[in-house]
């Protein structure tokens, strides 16, 4: 039972956690890969700790798991306060070593002592006979329980603070029964947990105050953390902690009439998001017989009804997924958070536009606007342009530029007008009354000679975005980052740097079919290759050594190809962050069988030949399903919710297959293995955490790194 709740307690941190550290980043994404990692390390360092001592006690491992669930509310306490407690400047970032602060201190503690708590539980099982596949399948296992309860929980609208109080209460009250045999202390701490649960949602909106003193309202929804504030009569919605209305802007006229005005006659309108700054009612004013505005988060279209005074209901539902099934229209309005995340980067694909593309009437107008500073234009922004408005360009023959406060595009298979005074006429004609998009303000539009800057900015050759090469994670990377750094705004990704070629492009602009072998016609590909090669080489001499690099292959390749396959459903489908739960208990789900298979068929005592043949086995279906995985995203296959699971459980069965041979191929057969080996399962993870989310899928793309899973898959047969 221990090991179970061990596994449970585990994801139910790291759900909550990785949840309030990206709030604390402002809903930066990259932190996700950076906190998995720090999350995997500490845990790989607190199970290898003394990993050759002597057998666990499971009444340490009791009161290790009491003390790491009761951690869990501070911590989101601390996450929380963070800011105010090394005194950030409201609404800026802080300083980057003070957020790996905060991310070391808010998950190292934590991370090491369910590392060690699984180490000593390991090593309990082990002197009753059990194997450490075994050990690595019941902690799998309740990995998997862990992920549907807190998958379930957030389904119902459940705050992130709840969750915390309630995982803390249930998995103190549980082993105080079941594994202390001490029923008033249990019956204690389940007391304790209700009234801290009904207390929550009072605590939630303090704390929320910490960074947003005028708050009225903040929630939780399945993609962001909803806050509403209100300030002298002015009303303000945050997401993540990122402005995204106010109710005395006037900037939705930008889009909203811009986009409209350059239609003749826009009878049927789509607006794609933006129901919180009230482009809906903006672009009424154009009287069109059917306007159908959708919206992704409920929790956002909500509050921002109750609070910022929209006066309309949106359709609740995926964009994308609206779009396949919609009608034709005269005019699509694109209203999107912009392309700085992989939930936001699917809608400014060469994917998406093509579907905008096939829904507009002869004539039919697409506008969106892109974040662009009036004055200076960074290489890297230079370069995110440029791919979005090449994707524009890939179904539309026809697109202007226009720059006001953001950068304008409008597409459309028809020419679009060129001239002012064409705007101009529609404006007088529909009898706008408007207070930022007035006639000078058109011509100012058409006249500004950031306009033709704009447009050579959209020249630049590159590759144009795709669902499978996003260019939001390299932009949001090296953005991220020079806000800390200012030297990586002068990068400029053109020409190629060396892992970008590797990636399929033989010259800027040109991509070449995406498939392994552009990857070893490049000497960084080939130069990793040996570094690898070399390393597995001189592993394989020692038994000890042999599996521990095993284990932590399967850790590498556990993570990189979790990664794609979360990438690409969320590229396809949108909705990672409200099922990611039911993807993780796929892969986990897989970790368990996989581990519970090899220690069936492997059990203490079967030969070193059998043994053998089986990882051999295992490394071949990891490679199978590497393969298969980089195959369906290069063919653009529809990554449904059905698909995506089926493939994340096959892959975790071959990695948790992968890793039970590892400790069967093991000669330490007292348990003293499991520490070290789950160490290393657990490194490796980390290394592959950071490699996919800073390397290789920003500069490579999600096939060249499902490859690369592959490649290492068949080269680890050297360890067998």
């Amino acid at each position: 039972m221990l090991l179970f709740l061990v596994g449970l307690l585990a994801i139910a941190c790291q759900i909550v956690l990785l949840r309030e550290l990206n709030v604390a980043a402002y809903g930066i994404e990259l932190v996700y890969g950076i906190a998995l990692a720090g999350w995997m390390a500490a845990g790989g360092a607190g199970a290898a700790w003394r990993s050759r001592s002597r057998p666990g006690s499971p009444r340490r491992v009791a009161w290790l798991l009491v003390a790491s669930a009761l951690a869990l509310p501070f911590d989101v306490a601390l996450v929380r306060a963070s800011r105010l407690l090394l005194a950030g400047v409201p609404g800026a970032y802080l300083p980057f070593r003070q957020q790996l602060l905060v991310l070391a201190v808010s998950l190292g503690p934590l991370s090491f002592a369910l590392g060690a708590a699984f180490r000593q539980a390991a090593h309990a099982s082990a002197a009753h006979g059990r194997s450490l596949a075994a050990c690595y399948a019941i902690e799998s296992a309740g990995a998997v329980a862990g992920a549907a309860a807190a998958t379930l929980a957030l389904a119902l609208g459940m705050q992130t603070l709840t969750l915390a109080v309630l995982t803390a209460g249930s998995v103190s009250a549980a082993v105080l029964l079941a594994g202390l045999r001490k029923p008033t202390a249990a019956a204690a701490a389940a007391a304790a947990m209700l009234t801290a649960a009904a207390l929550a949602p009072h605590l939630d909106l303090s704390m929320t105050r910490w960074a947003h003193p005028d708050a009225v309202e903040t929630r939780d929804s399945p993609y962001a953390r909803i806050t509403a504030t209100v300030s002298g009569g002015q009303a303000s919605l945050f997401a993540d902690d990122v402005l995204v209305a106010e109710s005395e802007s006037s900037q939705q006229e930008e889009l909203a009439d811009v986009a409209a005005l350059a239609h003749p006659d826009p009878r049927r309108i789509l607006l794609l998001g933006g129901s919180a700054e009230h482009l809906a009612s903006e672009l009424r004013r154009h009287r069109p017989d059917r306007l159908d505005a959708v919206e992704m988060d409920r929790v956002l279209a909500d509050v921002a009804r109750r609070r910022m005074g929209v006066a309309s209901t949106p359709i609740v539902g995926d964009p994308r997924d609206f779009l396949r099934r919609a009608p034709s229209y005269d005019l699509i309005v694109l209203a999107m958070p912009g392309p700085t995340s992989g939930q936001s980067n699917r809608f400014y694909t060469a994917e998406f536009f093509a579907e905008c593309r096939r829904h507009l009437a002869p004539g039919g107008v697409l506008g969106f606007r892109l974040a662009m500073p009036e004055n200076v234009v960074t290489p890297i922004l230079a370069v995110r342009t440029a791919s979005i408005v090449a994707a524009v360009r890939s179904s539309f023959p026809n697109v202007l530029l226009l720059q006001g406060g953001s950068a304008i595009v409008l597409a459309s298979p028809s020419p679009l007008p060129d001239d002012a005074g064409v705007l101009v006429a529609r404006w007088h004609a529909r009898g706008l009354a408007t207070r930022l998009v007035t006639p000078a303000y058109v011509r100012y539009l058409y006249a500004s000679d950031r306009r033709q800057t704009l447009a050579r900015v959209a020249a630049r050759p590159v590759a144009p975005n795709t669902d499978a090469r996003p260019v939001c994670y390299l932009f949001a990377a090296v953005t991220w980052l020079s806000r800390f750094y200012p030297a990586l705004l002068r990068l400029d990704p053109v020409p190629l740097s060396p892992i970008q070629a590797a990636a399929g492009r033989h010259a800027v602009g040109e991509p070449s079919p995406a498939g392994w072998r552009p990857l070893f016609a490049n000497p960084l590909g080939v130069g990793a290759a040996c570094v690898v090669l070399a390393a597995l080489i001189v592993g394989r001499r020692r038994p000890a050594a042999r599996a521990a690099m095993l284990a932590g292959v399967s850790g590498f390749c556990g993570m990189l190809l979790e990664t794609v396959l979360l990438l690409a459903y969320q590229a396809r489908s949108g909705a990672l962050y409200e099922r990611i739960g039911l993807l993780l208990m796929a892969f986990m789900a897989g970790l368990a069988a996989g581990a519970w298979l090899v220690a069936a068929l492997a059990p203490p005592g079967r030969s070193r030949r059998a043994v053998r043949a089986l990882t051999v086995v295992m490394l071949l279906v990891l490679a199978a399903a590497a393969a298969t995985t980089a195959a369906l995203v290069a063919a653009g296959a529809a990554m449904s919710l059905l698909v995506t699971g089926i493939a994340l459980l096959v892959g975790g069965m071959s990695v948790g297959g992968v890793f039970a041979c590892a400790a069967a191929t093991s000669e330490d057969r007292s348990g003293g293995a499991a520490g070290r080996l789950y160490g290393a399962d657990l490194w490796g993870g980390a290394v592959g955490s950071l490699a996919g989310s800073l390397a290789l899928v920003p500069l490579a793309g999600l096939v060249p790194t499902s490859w690369v899973v592959a490649g290492l898959g068949l080269l680890a047969l050297l360890l067998v």
